[in-house]
C-alpha cells in the first residue's frame, strides 16, 4: 500500500502520553520511536508496517495521526522557496489514499484544504508565514481546491529544531473524541486523557471501580471500552445533578449505577473498592487553592477508607501542592528522592505517584527493588496526575 521508504508516521498526544500511546499501538519496530516535545503536546515519529497501520484508527490515547511527507531544513526564510518541491501532487494523492483506506472519512462534495504549523519554540520565521507558504504550495499542486477551516485535507508543519516536518493529517475529530460529539461542559475531560488514566490504573477484569466526581461520565465510558468489567462493578457519582444526568445519557446503554452524592462522604462500604479514578476540581473557574486544600484533605480522608488492601487511585489535578498537603495530613509521605520521580510511602510501603516529571509505578512484593517501573515521561502543563496504591 505504501513504499517502505515512505512509511514514516507521527502520533500527536498530550504531553507526557507518548509512551502510553506507543504501548497502546505496540508497533513492530519499538526501538526507533523519536519523541519531540512541543508546548502541551508530544509528537512521536515512527515507522509502521501494514499491520501496525491497520491499528491506527482504533487508538484511544492519541489526538491525531499523520503521514510524514518529508522534511525541510529551515534555518533561514529563503529556505521556504523549497516548499513546492516538498509538497507535490503525487504526495498529496498518496496522503488522500492513506486517509481513505485507514480512517474512511466521509467524502466531501468539493475538496478543501488548510495548513497549520506547530513548533517546539519561538523562531525568527513566524508560524503564520510558514503556513501561508505551505498553502501556496498546495494551491500550486491543486489550483481548484478551496481553503477552508476546517478543510477536508490538512497539511501540518511541525517546526522542530529548525527542521520542518511536513505531515498529512490522516485522522479527524472522530479519533480525538472517540467518534462522539465533544462535551461542551466546562472542565470536561478530553477522551484521550481519560483513556490514558484508565490505562495507568492497570485494571483487572473483576475490579470494582469508582469515579467519585464523574462529571459527564468520560472516565467510566473509557473503562467500559477498555475493560471487560461488569457494569455492576462500575460506580459513579457527582454533586452536580445536571452532570449526573449527562453521564446517564452518555452511558445509557450500559446500565451503570450513577448517583447524586457528595464525594467527601462516599456511600460505599469500607475496604470494598479496587480502584478510584477521578478528575479532581482545580483552576480558578472551579475552586481556589485554599478551597482545594480543604477539599482534597476531606476527599483523601474518606477515599482511603474505601479502598481494599491493595486498592489504588489515579487522580488528575494541576494543584499538586494541595494534593500533597492532603497526603501529608494522612501520613502519606512524599519523598523527593530523585529529580526524575517522586516516591510516596503509606505505612512504610511504597505507593506510586505521578507528578510533574515522571510516573513511577510501585507494586508491593518481597523484593521491592524489582517492582519499580517507570511508565512514562509526564510533563503536561495543564494536567498533572497522581496515582497511589495502598498496601
Amino acid at each position: 500500500m505504501i513504499e517502505k521508504s515512505n512509511n514514516q508516521f507521527a502520533l500527536l498526544t498530550f504531553a507526557g502520553l507518548a509512551k502510553i500511546a506507543a504501548e497502546e499501538l505496540n508497533p513492530s519496530d519499538k526501538k526507533k520511536i523519536q519523541v519531540h516535545h512541543l508546548p502541551n503536546y508530544d509528537l512521536s515519529i515512527l515507522s509502521l508496517s501494514e499491520i501496525d497501520m491497520s491499528r491506527l484508527s482504533f487508538l484511544k490515547t492519541v489526538e491525531d495521526v499523520f503521514w510524514l511527507m518529508g522534511q525541510l531544513p529551515l534555518s533561514k526564510k529563503v529556505h521556504l522557496h523549497q516548499l513546492p518541491e516538498r509538497i507535490q501532487k503525487e504526495q498529496l494523492l498518496m496522503g488522500i489514499s492513506l486517509k481513505n483506506s485507514l480512517f474512511h472519512p466521509t467524502k466531501p462534495k468539493q475538496p478543501s484544504f488548510n495548513c497549520f504549523v506547530k513548533q517546539d519554540q519561538d523562531y525568527p520565521i513566524y508560524r503564520r508565514t510558514i503556513a501561508q507558504r505551505m498553502r501556496s504550495a498546495v494551491a500550486q499542486a491543486f489550483p481548484k481546491w478551496k481553503i477552508r477551516d476546517p478543510g477536508s485535507i490538512e497539511i501540518w508543519g511541525f517546526y522542530i529544531r529548525r527542521q520542518l516536518h511536513l505531515a498529512f493529517r490522516l485522522s479527524d475529530n472522530r479519533l480525538r473524541y472517540h467518534s462522539k460529539s465533544p462535551s461542551h461542559r466546562p472542565g470536561a475531560l478530553r477522551p484521550t486523557i481519560a483513556a490514558s488514566m484508565v490505562k495507568i490504573a492497570n485494571l483487572l477484569p473483576n475490579d470494582r471501580i469508582i469515579d467519585p466526581m464523574c462529571g459527564t461520565g468520560m472516565i467510566l465510558s473509557e473503562v467500559i471500552h477498555q475493560q471487560s468489567n461488569s457494569s455492576n462493578n462500575l460506580i459513579g457519582g457527582d454533586i452536580d445533578e445536571r452532570a449526573v444526568t449527562l453521564a446517564q445519557k452518555r452511558l445509557s446503554q450500559h446500565y451503570l449505577h450513577l448517583q447524586n452524592w457528595d464525594a467527601r462522604q462516599l456511600p460505599v462500604e469500607p475496604n470494598s473498592v479496587d480502584c478510584i479514578i477521578c478528575n479532581l476540581p482545580f483552576g480558578n473557574r472551579f475552586s481556589s487553592t485554599q478551597e482545594n486544600k480543604n477539599l482534597y484533605n476531606q476527599l483523601i480522608t474518606n477515599w482511603v477508607t474505601k479502598l481494599k488492601k491493595k486498592g489504588r487511585m489515579v487522580l488528575l489535578t494541576a494543584d499538586t501542592k494541595s494534593l500533597e498537603y492532603a497526603l501529608n495530613q494522612k501520613r502519606i509521605m512524599c519523598e523527593n528522592t530523585h529529580l526524575s520521580y517522586t516516591e510516596i510511602y503509606f505505612n512504610n510501603y511504597p505507593l506510586y505517584f505521578q507528578g510533574k516529571s515522571y510516573l513511577t509505578y510501585y507494586k508491593k512484593s518481597r523484593d521491592r527493588s524489582s517492582t519499580r517501573k517507570v511508565l512514562n515521561n509526564w510533563c503536561i502543563k495543564r494536567y498533572t496526575s497522581f496515582s497511589h496504591e495502598v498496601s
